[in-house]
């Protein structure tokens, strides 16, 4: 059964360095979650020297909230019949890992989890198995949530789901290469019946 190594962890991009990994031209046809979770990722890429992984996978607990609040602010205000199809389109929970995807030309495995506060750990815990299993080499493993004026205004709605702006994105491989970071030892989801289901990662710093 493979180890699985933790080669490179990226967040917090600052903002100057947007430029660097996403041309201007291209940044201004993203909204703000999508540009950050782009260069976190293409970051990510750089420092581990994996460009093309073998499977990208997103956490998110709410998804890209922006688009979703302005196609329902317009379909209130105007009705559905003039509801913006961009907006549409970077509204879905799958936006982030599809444009990761399209943006690299990367067509391995590629999916999304959205399960409140850990899905991420979802995400991860399904990287990890297919590492462990050897159905993949490599993956790239990422977190992205933002927080809007919507939900600032109606935070008591969404209790301990509503996220923050948050974009992470960790690189997986079986290869330790010359600086791994940490070895995953387990990823799990605990399910309990009449409780929130929660996770476990368990690593050791190397």
């Amino acid at each position: 059964m493979n180890r699985v190594f933790v080669t490179a962890v990226v967040k917090n991009v600052p903002l100057e360095e947007y430029g660097r990994y996403l041309p201007p031209m291209k940044a201004r046809r993203f909204g703000k979650l999508q540009k950050r979770a782009l260069v976190t990722a293409l970051k990510a890429m750089e420092i581990s020297g994996i460009a093309q992984p073998d499977a990208i996978l997103n956490g998110t607990a709410m998804g890209c909230m922006e688009n979703s609040v302005q196609i329902l602010e317009s379909m209130l205000k105007e009705g559905e019949a003039v509801s913006m199809p961009t907006c549409f389109m970077q509204s879905t929970h799958n936006t982030v890992a599809s444009l990761i995807a399209i943006y690299t030309q990367n067509h391995g495995y590629n999916t999304t989890y959205a399960h409140r506060g850990i899905s991420f750990a979802c995400a991860l815990h399904d990287a990890f198995m297919q590492m462990r299993m050897g159905r993949i080499r490599t993956a790239l493993v990422c977190e992205n949530d933002e927080i809007t004026r919507y939900q600032e205004n109606n935070l008591q709605l969404f209790g301990k789901i509503a996220p923050e702006d948050k974009s992470e994105a960790w690189m997986l491989s079986v290869d330790p290469g010359e600086h791994p970071l940490y070895e995953l030892l387990d990823v799990r989801i605990i399910h309990q019946k009449g409780a929130e289901d929660r996770a476990v990662i368990l690593k050791n710093l190397l």
